[in-house]
């Protein structure tokens, strides 16, 4: 099992201070996979890391990824990582999730305005194309989880929110296969079919086929 996330076989005789952040992570990645789990939850797995061991990390998951049967949920607020390992992008604001599809539509046609925010948010390589973002990302301050706003969450941040966000909770709506949003206002327009349910988002998730990694 030590082969296999690639610590050295004498590092079984190691105590846990002797090892560094990088690989204490493969360590647990080798404490689950002795289970031959078919679901591995990773909350945060590389957010403690430098960036080049961050990489090595993300490519060992990516290289574990492939043996049949396994699949990830990643919880992660860096969207880079998140569009590097995920084959289908859940996007949750204050507990309610507003977006959910194959990573490809979330980043490429974002239905919500926080997606969108999120996306944009980002910071790019390109030194002139990062100078040239106007008003990127998600403006104002971050509402108490405790009591959130009513019905449309996102409202009092949202810059399309008008007065049916305060009277309505937006339901999930099809934006294509697999490709779910709750938005009144949204970035694209819908797909010809009724609001659905959170459950009718599993179904239509499972009946497409979509396996691999969600985050």
């Amino acid at each position: 099992m030590l082969d296999h996330v690639g610590l050295p076989r004498q590092a079984i005789e190691r105590y846990p201070h002797e090892f560094s952040g990088g690989q204490r992570q493969r360590l647990g990645f080798a404490r689950a996979l002795t289970l031959s789990p078919d679901l591995i939850v990773a909350d945060e797995p590389v957010s403690a890391l430098d960036v080049s061991i961050q990489a090595q990390m993300l490519n060992l998951m990516n290289d574990l990824q492939r043996e049949p049967g396994l699949t990830y949920l990643f919880i992660s607020h860096d969207l880079a990582v998140v569009r590097y390992l995920s084959n289908d992008i859940g996007v949750m604001y204050l507990g309610k999730l507003v977006e959910v599809g194959p990573a490809n539509k979330v980043y490429g046609s974002s239905a919500h305005p926080y997606t969108k925010g999120l996306i944009d948010a980002a910071p790019v390589a390109d030194p002139q194309a990062e100078k040239a973002k106007v008003r990127a990302g998600v403006a104002g301050e971050v509402p108490s989880a405790i009591t959130p706003p009513s019905l449309c969450r996102f409202r009092t941040r949202c810059p399309f929110a008008q007065d049916r966000c305060a009277e309505e909770e937006p339901l999930l709506r099809s934006f294509g296969p697999a490709h779910f949003a709750a938005c009144h206002f949204p970035l694209i327009s819908p797909a010809p079919e009724a609001a659905v349910t959170s459950s009718a988002v599993t179904a239509a998730s499972t009946a497409d086929g979509e396996q691999g990694k969600p985050a």
